[in-house]
């Protein structure tokens, strides 16, 4: 009885975590979460700025 437990405790375990993490893959897809390329300067573009070259 104490095995059923823990295997049934385990899955609704699982089953937790992929439901809560279903959520924010979903307002990332519906909302629009990803960043659209703006004007403003990338505050850290200067570590990636290798040869002296402004990328924009």
């Amino acid at each position: 009885m104490v095995i059923l437990t823990g295997i049934m405790s385990l899955i609704f375990l699982c089953g937790t975590i992929i439901i809560l993490s279903s959520f924010p893959i979903a307002l990332h897809e519906s909302k629009g979460f990803i960043r659209k390329k703006s004007d403003r300067k990338d505050p850290f573009s200067y570590l990636f700025d290798v040869y002296g070259k402004s990328n924009g």
